[in-house]
C-alpha cells in the first residue's frame, strides 16, 4: 500500500475505535484500538492473516465474553451492560479489522491502476457499516444550522474515502482537488443515512443500541397528554413473557390519580415502601417470594396463574398483571417508589426476570378521596357531558362510558384545540390514542362519583410461540381501573378496538421476530441446563476453554511452514522477488506477468517500460515450460540482462539530469 493510504487506513481504524469506545463508555477500547493501529502502521507487529475459521471463533468468543463478562464490567447504565451480546459482537468485528491491519504486507507505492485490495475492502466496508449502525455518542454530535452532525462518524467516512484515494492515486497531494466535494457530500450522505437508521435498527432487533433520535415511546412513571405524540413508535423489545396458558394481556407499571395543569398524570402521594428478604418466603430454588397488595376483584377469566417475565431493558421496573399477589425472583428486596412503581434490587449482571403469581385471593381497599378528585380544568360543560352516562348502578354507568368511547376512532396524530385539548376531544367526539380515552374515562367516572384511576404499562398481543410472547415499546398502553362499593378494583379498557389496526401498521420485522423467538427458546434451554450453579460454571468455563483451543489450533495451522518445495520452485520464487526489487514494483499475489506488463507506471521512460515488458514476456513464456531447468536458466539470463538495463538507465539519468 502507498504511504498515504497506509496512514489513512490507520487513522480510520483509530476513529472507529474512538467511536466504539465512547459509545460503550469503555476507554480501554479507545486506547487499545489506537495502539494496535499504530503498531500496524509502523510494522512493529506482524501476524498471519485471519482465516474464516479464526473469524468464526473470534465472533463466538466475543459474544460469549460479552454476555458473561462485559455486562459485569461495563459502566452502570451503559448499553453494553444491558446488551453484552451485541457489544461483544461489535468488539469482535473491531478486533478482526485491527488484525487485518496488522497482517497487511508492507509495499511500495502502487501504480494508479492498482485496484483496492481485498483486506482494505473488508476494513473499509465493515468499518463504515459499524459507523452507520452504531448511533453516535452525544459528545461527538455537533448541531450545525439545526442539523445534527456526528463528527467522528463523518470523519471516519471521509477517511475511508481517503484510503481509496491513497490506493489509486500515485500523487495524492497533487490531486487534492478531487477530495473537495467529499467535504460536502459525506455530511449530507450521513444525514440521509441517519434518517434510515431507525428502521434499520428495528429490522436488526436488539443487537445494537438505539439512536438518541428515536421517538420517545414506552412506559414512563408519569404520562402526559399531547396533541401529537408519535411519528413512528419504536418496535424495540422490552420484555419476553413466558406462560403455559394465555396471560392476562395487561401488564401494569403504576397507577396514576392526579391530573395536573400541564395535563400530566401523576401518582397519588404515598409513603416509600421497602420489602426485604425478611418479608419474603425463601424458596428451595434460591428465589424469594414477595407479597404485594392485591385489591383486584376476582376474575372469571381463564388467564395463566403464573407467568415469567424477562426484562430486556435497564429499567428496574416491575410490571404485573391485575390480580398479582406475589412476585418471585432472585433479588434481595423490592421497593415501591412515590410514583407507585415496584422496583426490584437486581444484582449487577444477573438476569432481569421475575415471576408473577396471581392465584391468591384479594382483599378490598378503603376508598381514597384522591381517586375521586377532578382537575382544575373540569367545568360545567365536561360535567354535563359526563352526566349523560349516569346509570342506576355504578356498573351501568361504567358500561355506558365504555360503550361511548369504544365507538370512537383510534388515531395517533391528533389536532385538538391547543387551549382546551381535553374539551375538544371529549365534547366533540374526536379520535385520539389510549392516553386520551383512559383520561376521559377516568374523569367521567369520577364525575359520576365512581373512584377510578389511570393505569400505565404495556399490553401483550404479539405471540411468538405457544408459550412465549413479546412486548415492545410500541405496546405501551393506558387503561382504567374503577373501584366498586365493596372496595375491589376492576380493569376496563376504553380504547377502541381499532388500536389493533395501529399494531398491524407497525409490525415488527421478520428478522426481529426470528431473533426474539430464538433468543427466548435459547433462554429456556439454558434455564434447564444451568439450573445448578456448579454445572453452569463448568459449562461456561468449559465452553471458553474449547474456544481458546480452537483458536490456538487454527492459528498454529496457518503458522505452520508449508510443505517443503523442491529447489527449482524456490529458485523461481527467488528470481521473481529479485525482479520486483529491481523494478521497484509492488508485490501483488493475484497479478500475472501479463498483468504487470499492462499496468506499468505511466511516468516511466519508454526505454524502461520496453525493457521491463521484454523481461516479463520472456518470463511468461518460460515459467511453466516442460524443460524446467532450461527455462530457469533462460529466465535468469533475461533477468541479468534486465538488471544491466536498469543500471544503464540509472547511469544515464545521473549523467543527464535534465532529460
Amino acid at each position: 500500500m502507498s504511504s498515504s493510504g497506509n496512514w489513512f487506513r490507520t487513522l480510520f481504524l483509530c476513529l472507529l475505535s474512538i467511536h466504539l469506545g465512547l459509545s460503550m463508555e469503555l476507554p480501554v477500547v479507545i486506547w487499545l484500538g489506537i495502539g494496535i493501529s499504530v503498531l500496524g502502521l509502523f510494522r512493529l507487529v506482524r501476524m498471519e492473516r485471519p482465516t474464516w475459521g479464526l473469524l468464526f471463533v473470534l465472533i463466538v468468543t466475543g459474544i460469549f465474553i460479552g454476555n458473561q463478562v462485559l455486562e459485569d464490567w461495563a459502566v452502570e447504565g451503559s448499553w453494553p451492560q444491558n446488551n453484552g451480546l451485541g457489544a461483544g459482537f461489535l468488539l469482535s468485528m473491531l478486533i478482526y479489522l485491527l488484525w487485518l491491519h496488522l497482517a497487511k504486507p508492507s509495499g511500495n507505492a502502487p501504480a494508479a491502476q492498482v485496484p483496492l485490495e481485498r483486506d482494505n475492502q473488508n476494513i473499509i466496508v465493515w468499518g463504515v457499516l459499524i459507523l452507520l449502525v452504531m448511533s453516535p455518542p452525544d459528545a461527538t454530535v455537533l448541531v450545525f444550522f439545526g442539523l445534527p452532525l456526528p463528527l467522528i462518524a463523518i470523519a471516519g467516512m471521509l477517511t475511508a474515502s481517503l484510503v481509496l484515494f491513497g490506493e489509486r492515486c500515485a500523487h495524492l497531494l497533487t490531486r487534492a482537488a478531487l477530495l473537495a466535494p467529499l467535504l460536502l457530500i459525506v455530511p449530507l450522505l450521513h444525514i440521509g443515512l441517519s434518517a434510515g437508521q431507525g428502521p434499520i435498527l428495528g429490522a436488526l432487533g436488539d443487537l445494537f443500541p438505539r439512536s438518541s433520535n428515536f421517538t420517545p415511546t414506552g412506559f414512563s412513571p408519569s404520562q402526559q397528554l399531547r396533541a401529537s405524540v408519535f411519528l413512528r413508535p419504536s418496535t424495540r423489545a422490552v420484555m419476553r413473557v413466558l406462560a403455559d396458558a394465555p396471560p392476562n394481556r395487561y401488564l401494569a407499571g403504576n397507577r396514576l390519580a392526579v391530573l395536573d395543569a400541564d395535563l400530566a398524570w401523576q401518582a397519588i402521594e404515598q409513603p416509600f415502601q421497602t420489602l426485604t428478604t425478611l418479608d419474603a418466603e425463601a424458596l428451595p430454588s434460591g428465589e424469594y417470594r414477595y407479597p404485594i397488595p392485591n385489591h383486584q376483584a376476582a376474575s372469571t377469566s381463564t388467564y395463566a396463574d403464573k407467568l415469567t417475565i424477562f426484562s430486556l431493558t435497564s429499567d428496574n421496573y416491575i410490571f404485573a398483571t391485575p390480580g398479582t399477589s406475589h412476585v418471585v425472583g432472585r433479588f434481595a428486596g423490592m421497593t415501591r417508589s412515590t410514583a407507585d412503581i415496584w422496583m426490584p434490587a437486581f444484582e449487577r449482571g444477573a438476569d432481569r426476570r421475575w415471576q408473577l403469581d396471581s392465584n391468591q385471593s384479594s382483599v378490598p381497599e378503603a376508598i381514597n378521596p384522591g381517586y375521586l378528585q377532578l382537575p382544575a380544568l373540569w367545568d360545567e360543560a365536561l360535567q354535563a357531558k359526563s352526566a349523560e352516562f349516569a346509570g342506576p348502578t355504578p356498573q351501568t354507568t361504567v358500561d355506558n362510558v365504555l360503550q361511548h368511547f369504544l365507538g370512537r376512532t383510534y388515531v395517533l396524530e391528533t389536532n385538538f384545540d391547543p387551549e382546551k385539548p381535553l374539551h375538544d376531544f371529549f365534547l366533540n367526539d374526536k379520535g385520539g390514542y389510549c392516553f386520551w380515552f383512559a383520561t376521559a374515562t377516568t374523569l367521567a367516572l369520577r364525575a359520576n362519583g365512581i373512584p377510578s384511576r389511570l393505569v400505565g404499562g404495556y399490553v401483550i398481543h404479539e405471540q411468538l410461540t405457544p408459550n412465549l410472547w413479546l412486548v415492545r415499546e410500541r405496546d405501551a398502553h393506558s387503561w382504567v381501573e374503577w373501584q366498586d362499593e365493596a372496595g375491589y378494583w376492576h380493569t376496563i379498557d376504553p380504547t377502541p378496538s381499532s388500536i389493533f389496526g395501529f399494531f398491524n401498521g407497525y409490525q415488527s420485522s421478520q428478522f426481529s421476530v426470528w431473533y426474539h423467538t430464538l433468543a427466548g427458546q435459547w433462554q429456556l434451554l439454558l434455564d434447564r441446563i444451568l439450573a445448578d450453579e456448579s454445572t453452569a460454571n463448568l459449562i461456561a468455563w468449559g465452553g471458553l476453554a474449547i474456544l481458546a483451543f480452537l483458536f490456538i489450533r487454527e492459528y498454529r495451522r496457518i503458522r505452520v511452514t508449508p510443505a517443503p518445495q523442491d529447489i527449482r520452485s524456490r529458485q523461481w520464487q527467488k528470481l521473481w522477488q529479485r525482479f520486483l526489487k529491481l523494478s521497484q514494483l509492488p508485490e501483488n499475489t493475484v497479478w500475472t506477468a501479463s498483468t504487470y506488463a499492462q499496468n506499468l507506471p505511466s511516468e516511466w521512460t519508454a526505454s524502461r517500460i520496453e525493457a521491463t515488458r521484454h523481461f516479463l514476456h520472456i518470463y511468461n513464456q518460460v515459467r511453466f515450460s516442460i524443460e524446467d531447468m532450461q527455462a530457469l536458466e533462460e529466465a535468469k539470463l533475461a533477468l541479468d540482462a534486465y538488471a544491466r538495463s536498469c543500471e544503464t538507465t540509472a547511469a544515464n539519468a545521473l549523467a543527464n539530469p535534465n532529460e
